[in-house]
């Protein structure tokens, strides 16, 4: 079965899930399968990923960025920030919307697209007009995965857990 929270698929018998430590049980695991579709993740509202970004500003803010950045490689693995962790969202392939980001892609995604390339080197070339583009790019995108710019470098869309 697959964990609610995060995604993972965990043995039928198992009382939490191996990833994240969340409670299984029958109300909570879900059947999902890609080849047949059944229960696919629905994709977190704009406003619910702004407010995870705000939510990992305040948290940052503080805890002088050493809290949230130690918050964060510990979650890294199950595709979220604190404050997607909180609102109960996480990021995940485009393709497979059902297995949240790996570590590594989470970092590539989080760390190197938004807080590197978007934050440190495009904000202060841009006045910080790349940086309000790459947020607000998945009101208009096309795409149909409500994707914004550092979104569609990692190939990734945010999704709400059930």
């Amino acid at each position: 079965m697959y964990c609610r929270n995060c995604g993972k698929e965990n043995d039928g018998n198992a009382a939490y899930c191996a990833s994240c430590g969340q409670v299984q049980d029958s109300q909570q695991a879900t059947s999902y399968s890609p080849e047949i579709g059944l229960d696919k993740p629905e994709l977190a509202s704009v406003g619910r990923r702004l407010g995870a970004l705000s939510i990992d500003i305040v948290i940052g803010i503080f805890t002088l960025y050493i809290g949230w950045l130690i918050w964060s490689f510990i979650i890294y693995g199950r595709g979220q920030t604190p404050g997607k962790q909180i609102l109960g969202i996480y990021s995940a392939l485009t393709d497979s919307p059902e297995l949240s980001l790996s570590w590594g892609n989470t970092f590539l995604r989080e760390f190197v697209y938004k807080e590197i390339l978007f934050g440190f080197i495009l904000f202060p070339l841009s006045g910080g007009i790349v940086w309000i583009l790459d947020y607000l790019w998945a009101l208009w995108d096309g795409s149909g995965n409500s994707q914004t710019l550092h979104d569609k470098i990692s190939r990734s869309s945010v999704y709400r857990s059930k």
